[in-house]
């Protein structure tokens, strides 16, 4: 993925609308289509965390539905600091919570109570496991996986393979959408509480 240049933004709607374009002129139209699919889905959620954050631009397309909290989890947040101001302007303008955590999506530090789950993290089908088996148990609604399709330009399906394999499993947790343009994505449904 790209290093976006958004030093000329100012909000975070303009913000987003810039880092999308660039990821999109980049990677290819349908790069951010988990966006929009996690946008519908966070107008049936109050809370949102993310495992995985890089420079923000899912965070950002969460932030913008206004839920009441969102949580960003990533082991190294070098790429995002430099716009926490924005994030945190909009947060605070729109009495969102916002609590971002610095360490590895495997610290039981980081899980807790959410509706929606967004995994884009360290892209490796064991490591995805051990994120499933922590998160899940505190992910009341949806979890949205990127990159289940294509993994480092090539196709790679072992993501979606991971969560197929979780969902088989005697669970409320079913797969509700796969999407397989680009990178793709996946979205997984509690069935329990939707």
């Amino acid at each position: 993925m790209i290093n976006a240049e958004l030093s000329h933004c100012k909000n975070l709607t303009e913000w987003y609308k810039s880092i999308r374009e660039q990821h999109e002129a980049a990677h290819g139209y349908e790069y951010c289509h988990q966006h929009d699919s996690m946008q519908k889905l966070m107008a049936n959620c109050d809370s949102y965390r993310e495992l995985g954050t890089h420079q923000g631009a899912s965070l950002a397309a969460a932030c913008l539905t206004n839920p009441k909290s969102v949580t960003a989890v990533d082991i190294d947040l070098h790429r995002w600091r430099p716009f926490e101001s924005i994030f945190r302007d909009y947060c605070d303008e729109n009495d969102i919570s916002l609590q971002v955590n610095e360490m590895s999506s495997h610290d039981p530090k980081s899980a807790g109570p959410t509706d929606l789950l967004l995994i884009d993290s360290l892209h490796n089908a064991r490591h995805l496991v051990g994120e499933l088996n922590l998160h899940l148990a505190y992910t009341r609604k949806y979890v949205v996986l990127h990159d289940t399709s294509i993994l480092h330009g090539r196709v790679n399906d072992s993501l979606f393979q991971v969560v197929k394999q979780y969902c088989d499993q005697i669970n409320p947790w079913e797969i509700k959408e796969h999407n397989t343009t680009n990178v793709g994505y996946t979205v997984m449904e509690n069935t329990l509480n939707v």
